[in-house]
Parts: structure tokens; C-alpha cells; sequence
């Protein structure tokens, strides 16, 4: 009966996922939703079945009786409760702030706050009335730049039509900046480039602006296992490594390049902190201790933000969404 179970909610999630390739709108969207969600509360099931084993096992071991009953509520109830909060993290971002001190700041970004947005999985889950909700908590933090490091997307072919301006509505004097994540390349290179064509977002493709003094490089997720980041970064037209740099890179990786090439800042997402427990501590185990937050190693500093929207299901139990906020210092 389990193994019906757990083929069925498999063979549902790929019929799901195949109906809304094929075509978003109310019904596929919200089969979508209802399978995503059906998941994520089925592995919670699975953990707090595990929990219950660990009850049952302790109370053979020690004497003492477990009343069935209470078993049943806690298996149920437990998995509810825990996916319910998931549901609610997973749609209501906190602010995270962290103060990054750069070397050689220009005075003009001295004290300046910006925003990083990342994995905002955009599709048939997250839509308009999330983003723009998204765009007034930004707006509010009154950034003077806002960068965006990958998975705008969910890489999904959604009914897109509301997304001819909302950027219009963001306030960051300096600009918005953008670089790809392997979700945006799901959807299409030239698919994203035109949804943002009416927007006042620049796409970095593996390129380097200079806004009053301060570098910006924005490097696309690459599938390539020997892509060479300090290549990539130190063929950049007037890229100077002695002069103050943000590196927009979707995936916490290539650290070491990084410094290398002389890097301050990275930002990154890609990890989603795991999204589910325990998933985080795979996830931290992957990418080598650099799975989600705040690191500074001498000159360089690294940013990986745990994403504003999720993948799968739209449910978070090991880390909460996040808009990241950024106050630069010089050091």
C-alpha cells in the first residue's frame, strides 16, 4: 500500500510538471500547485513517520507505553504543522542584512545600500501579485542599486503577459542589474531577454559595467564542470582587479577564483539553504561550508542568499525566503 503511495505522488508530480510545459493556465497551474504542495507535505510525513519510529523504539527500550492515539495526531498533525510554516516562509521574505566592507570603495558608494535578489523562481507558483509585493519590500529599504543573481525564472513557459513593466516600479537611481541562473537557461536565453526588454533591468551577459567607480560584473550559470571563472572575469574589457568589484555569480563556486582574480564582493543564491530539512546540511556539505550566508576571508567577501521564491515545492522548512540587504563600507 506505501509503495502505491509513493508511486502514485511520483507518477503525479511528473504528469503535473508535464501539463504545465505543455501549457499554464488555471487548471494545469493549479494542478501544479496542488502536486508541489502534496509533495512537500509527503516528505514531511516521511520525517515525522521517522520521529514516530524514534518514539516507538524509546518507549520499548525504557518501558514506558506511547498511546496510539497520540501517535496518529502527532503523525498528521506534525506533518500539517510543519508544512503549513513551510507554506508561509516560503511566501512572506525576511530582510537579511549584512555590512560589507570593501577595499578602495569610491566615495560615492560609501555608506550606500543595495539589494540583492536571488531565486525568485517566477512561473506558474510565483506571480505577479508575489513580485510586486517583492518590488514595495525592496523599494522600501531604498537601495541605491538593486543586483539580481540568477533564477528570475522557475524555467517554466508561464503565461508571462503582466510581465511587460514591473520593474518600472522599482527605485534604484543607480540601476538593476541581472545575471543568469541555470533555471533562466531552463526557459531560454533569448525567452528571458525578451520578457525583460520592457524592463529597466540590465542583463549582464558575462559582462562588465562601471557605475560611478564601482565594477559590476555579471557571469552566466555555466553546465561547463571546467569553466574557468578568473578567464571569464579577467577578460572583461577594462576590468582592473586593483579597483572596487561585485561579482553577480548564481552558484556559490570557484571561491578561490574568485579572490584570485580580485574580487570584493560575490553575491550568490543558487543553494536555497536546502529549502527543506534536512536538505540544508546536504546542501552546506555540496558547496563546501559555503551553503547559505555571510562569509568574509581577507579582502573578499561572499554573500550566498537562501532566494526569495523555492523550487518544487513552494514550502521552506530549513531556511526562510530572503531579500538581502547590503550596506557598504569602505574599508
Amino acid at each position: 500500500m506505501v509503495a502505491l503511495v509513493i508511486f502514485g505522488l511520483f507518477l503525479n508530480s511528473i504528469i503535473a510538471s508535464y501539463l504545465i510545459h505543455k501549457g499554464d493556465n488555471l487548471f494545469t497551474r493549479y494542478y501544479y500547485i496542488f502536486s508541489t504542495i502534496w509533495l512537500g507535505l509527503s516528505f514531511n510525513l516521511c520525517l515525522v513517520a521517522l520521529l514516530i519510529a524514534a518514539i516507538k523504539v524509546a518507549s520499548f527500550s525504557f518501558g514506558f507505553t506511547a498511546p496510539d492515539l497520540y501517535l496518529k495526531i502527532l503523525f498528521l498533525g506534525g506533518a500539517l504543522l510543519i508544512s503549513g510554516i513551510g507554506v508561509y516562509r516560503a511566501f512572506y521574505p525576511k530582510i537579511t542584512e549584512y555590512e560589507v566592507y570593501i577595499k578602495d570603495l569610491p566615495d560615492f558608494w560609501k555608506n550606500k545600500v543595495v539589494v540583492q535578489l536571488s531565486d525568485v523562481h517566477l512561473g506558474p507558483i510565483y506571480r505577479k501579485q508575489f513580485f510586486y509585493k517583492i518590488i514595495e519590500q525592496v523599494n522600501s529599504l531604498k537601495p541605491e542599486a538593486v543586483f539580481i543573481t540568477g533564477d528570475l525564472f522557475d524555467g517554466t513557459e508561464s503565461e508571462f503577459s503582466w510581465m511587460n513593466h514591473p520593474f518600472s516600479h522599482l527605485k534604484a537611481p543607480s540601476g538593476a542589474f541581472y545575471g543568469f541562473g541555470n533555471h533562466d537557461l531552463y526557459l531560454g536565453f533569448n525567452r528571458v531577454v525578451d520578457l525583460l526588454k520592457e524592463n529597466p533591468v540590465k542583463i549582464l551577459d558575462n559582462q562588465l559595467v562601471e557605475i560611478n567607480g564601482l565594477q559590476i560584473i555579471g557571469i552566466n550559470y555555466s553546465f561547463n564542470s571546467d569553466f574557468n571563472l578568473e578567464e571569464a572575469i579577467l577578460k572583461q574589457v577594462g576590468y582592473n582587479p586593483d579597483r572596487a568589484s561585485i561579482l553577480l555569480l548564481h552558484a556559490p563556486k570557484n571561491i578561490e577564483l574568485a579572490k584570485k582574480s580580485g574580487i570584493d564582493l560575490q553575491l550568490s543564491g543558487h543553494t536555497h539553504d536546502g529549502q527543506l530539512w534536512p536538505f540544508n546540511y546536504i546542501v552546506n556539505w555540496a558547496h563546501h561550508g559555503y551553503g547559505y550566508g555571510f562569509f568574509q576571508e581577507g579582502d573578499f567577501s561572499l554573500v550566498v542568499n537562501s532566494g526569495v521564491g523555492s523550487w518544487g515545492p513552494p514550502m521552506r522548512t530549513a531556511a526562510r525566503s530572503e531579500i538581502v540587504k547590503l550596506i557598504l563600507r569602505k574599508k
